[in-house]
């Protein structure tokens, strides 16, 4: 079971910021997005559960009880990410990416085969022998070419991963 350090920063997005939740769920990283939020929630969330507010609206840091927030400038998500990577210290470690569902953060769990044979395609089924799955939602996932296809999407936007087993980095321009 993967560990995720309690100390680390965690995160509610306003509505503007999809794509940044999901990446930043990718990571590992705690972090809640609902595309219909409302400004209200979003504070209320921050203020009950201690997270940094991401945002892109001006109007909502105006708020009176707006006081942990981070105002998002860059309007596409790769410089989006690395602006809060970089702000809040964060890293892509390879050992903790990809634990998070990334509809609705909550963290995934080891299950057997069989219980998802029915949630998976046939081909899926057969070519893949381990699987989590999303207590929540009960989404399914497993290590397939979608993993592949992110990772190298990060490396190519300069983000670098941390593989602490071996110690090296891959990925950055």
């Amino acid at each position: 079971m993967i560990s995720i350090i309690n100390t680390e920063p965690r995160f509610v997005c306003d509505d503007n910021l999809g794509k940044l939740a999901r990446y930043l769920r990718v990571g590992g990283f705690d972090t809640v997005f609902d595309k219909n939020i409302a400004d209200s929630a979003i504070i209320q969330i921050s203020l009950d559960e201690q997270r940094h507010i991401l945002t892109r609206d001006h109007r909502l840091i105006e708020r009176t009880l707006v006081r942990d927030y981070f105002l998002i400038e860059n309007n596409l998500w790769p410089d989006q990410l690395r602006t809060v990577m970089n702000h809040f210290g964060l890293q892509f470690k390879k050992e903790r990416m990809f634990v998070r569902c990334l509809e609705d953060n909550t963290v995934i769990v080891p299950v057997e085969k069989k219980e998802i044979k029915d949630l998976v395609y046939p081909f899926t089924y057969k070519t893949h022998d381990e699987f989590r799955q999303c207590p929540i939602c009960k989404r399914v996932y497993w290590s397939g070419t979608h993993i592949t296809v992110i990772t190298d999407r990060l490396k190519q936007n300069g983000f670098v991963i941390v593989d602490q087993g071996t110690g090296s980095a891959t990925g950055g321009l």
